[in-house]
């Protein structure tokens, strides 16, 4: 009898050993990579998945981001340094390739998948690509756009025979619009209760959180099948988006169910856009991303958007990602308004009292605080409250990409 396959297509067998799995995570330094390279390193799901695990980087200030890891070895790129490329690409048998969020990235793209080419040991090519990059015009969206070249140079090397073992076995994962990115807007929403997009009311999209999109690429990378990749993700181009097509007054109404506050939905210009991602708000974010971003949320004006993806999720895990009213809880902190301190009076004791300020406790006991407080109108709502939950496990990043 044939040993009995595990979700991710090993056999029983074989799961219960450490894979001699090599993975190499581009751009590891990145909000994505990192928590890809967290999943793989801290979660038993995924431990004994690979036998080496390695990050590229992009600088040498950038390996201190991951030195809480004893387990992840680190690679600096230098794009001068080809034999160092190769090499680097000779030890390892899988690579997840996660364009940087930089204006140079097909140019960076290109040289590590000829450095791959050149090396014809990486039989497992994965590539991060997005969402609505196959709706993008090249003259109107080329941010987005770009993507759909660098999905054909990662699938090429499948039809060379010249490249060895290399993209033997490849797949293409398109994650949609993350949910962390509303975290820019997070000044808006906490100073005046509101989510300024630059979308019309009747707009709809299909934000994804990143925590899901980390799990679907620590998968994937960890599958194994008899060519490499397990059979049901070799050569799939694997599309994923949250699990709710949301406009933006049906994303206020998530963030003001999540959060126990009122929030509102404010459609602002390209402009006003662009001066809130140019402001403090977006510093910590790429030129090329800001460009990524409105292209974005042009496609979602042009009604290219409207669609969810979930059946990977389903396949994988069994359910459909986080929901808008999780995603919200999960940043409480980051999205609630801010209440201003005030005076209560008492017209049958004539005395007055201090306006109760937010629980450090968290879910139920946040809950119980405000009940036997009476005054406590401002007590932070978490997962467990109004019957919602954030499924265990779930990783997210607190701050946007």
């Amino acid at each position: 009898m044939a040993p009995k396959r595990t979700n991710n297509g090993d056999t029983k067998a074989a799961a219960t050993q450490k894979s001699s799995r090599k993975i190499l995570i581009t751009a590891g330094e990145g909000q994505t990579g990192r928590l890809i390279i967290d999943l793989l390193a801290t979660d038993e799901d995924y431990v004994n998945k690979y036998e080496e695990l390695t990050a590229l980087v992009f600088s040498e200030q950038a390996k201190s981001v991951l030195q809480e890891y004893d387990t992840v070895k680190t690679v600096v790129y230098d794009p001068n340094d080809e034999d160092m490329l190769v090499k680097a690409m000779s030890m390892v048998d899988t690579c997840l390739l996660i364009p940087p969020a930089r204006k140079d990235k097909t140019k960076i793209t290109r040289t590590l998948l000829e450095a791959a080419k050149k090396a014809k040991t990486v039989q497992n090519l994965v590539l991060l690509s997005s969402v609505g990059a196959d709706y993008a015009e090249r003259d109107k969206q080329p941010r987005l756009r770009e993507f759909i070249d660098l999905e054909a140079l990662a699938m090429q090397p499948k039809g060379d025979p010249s490249t060895g073992d290399t993209g033997h076995s490849p797949c293409v994962i398109r994650a949609g619009f993350y949910a962390e990115n509303l975290l820019l807007y997070s000044k808006q929403a906490q100073g005046e209760g509101k989510l300024p997009l630059p979308i019309g009311e009747n707009h709809k999209f299909a934000p994804i959180a990143l925590g899901d999109v980390a799990q679907l690429a620590a998968y994937v990378v960890t599958s194994e099948g008899p060519h490499g990749l397990a059979d049901t993700v070799r050569s799939q181009v694997i599309v994923a988006t949250g699990p709710q097509l949301v406009a933006g007054p049906e994303l206020a109404v998530a963030a003001s169910q999540a959060l126990g506050a009122k929030m509102e939905f404010e459609s602002i210009d390209e402009e006003t856009a662009k001066k809130i991602l140019n402001s403090e708000q977006g510093e910590e974010v790429d030129e090329a991303e800001r460009e990524y971003l409105l292209e974005y949320y042009s496609l979602v004006r042009e009604g290219k958007t409207n669609y969810t993806a979930t059946t990977a999720m389903l396949a994988y895990f069994g359910h459909r990602g986080q929901e808008p009213t999780e995603f919200f809880q999960t940043y409480s902190a980051e999205f609630k308004p801010k209440k201003r301190r005030t005076t209560k009076s008492s017209s049958s004791e004539g005395t007055t009292q201090k306006a109760g300020t937010r629980s450090s406790t968290r879910g139920k006991a946040a809950a119980a605080a405000a009940a036997k407080s009476g005054g406590d109108d401002d007590v932070e709502m978490e997962a467990g409250d109004e019957g919602a939950t954030v499924e265990k496990g779930r990783r997210t990043v607190t701050k946007g990409l």
